[in-house]
């Protein structure tokens, strides 16, 4: 498998598995290749550590979640993505500047780009994902559930 197939499917695995315990061992594993070279691929490929990618989507992920799910505890959702209480906040602040509960509060939102397909959107409790107003006519949303 070419290098670039290999970081492209790996990010494929990433997004797909970001909720569950995702480790350089683990992502080398499933494809089969020391992690020695997995990492250093990604990084020439990416311009940053597989580390840093998964903290980086967890983050924006989690992001999502916060304004999709108004109600759910900002603990909650930083636990949901791996982070202990003591330190979402941090790390959220330092990716976004500005702190959880001040982003929850900027937008009112009904709707979110996705943030590894920007030309798709989700809804909160449509339970799908849904391409944008004029992706097919005018009007409205068309949702894959």
């Amino acid at each position: 498998m070419d290098r670039k197939k290999l970081v492209s499917e790996s990010i494929d695995y990433i997004i797909q598995h970001l909720e569950e315990e995702l480790s350089l061992d683990t992502v080398a594993a499933h494809f089969f290749i020391s992690k020695f070279y997995f990492s250093r691929i990604f990084r020439e490929e990416t311009g940053e550590t597989l580390y840093s990618f998964i903290k980086r989507c967890r983050v924006d992920q989690s992001a999502v979640d916060m304004k999709l799910n108004p109600t759910k505890a900002i603990t909650d959702i930083g636990l949901d993505y791996g982070y202990s209480s003591s330190n979402y906040s941090s790390v959220f602040r330092k990716r976004h500047n500005t702190s959880p509960a001040m982003f929850r509060q900027s937008l009112a939102t009904r709707s979110m780009p996705v943030p590894f397909a920007p030309d798709r959107i989700a809804l909160p409790n449509c339970g799908g994902i849904c391409l944008p107003d004029g992706a097919f006519g005018a009007g409205g949303f068309f949702c894959g559930v």
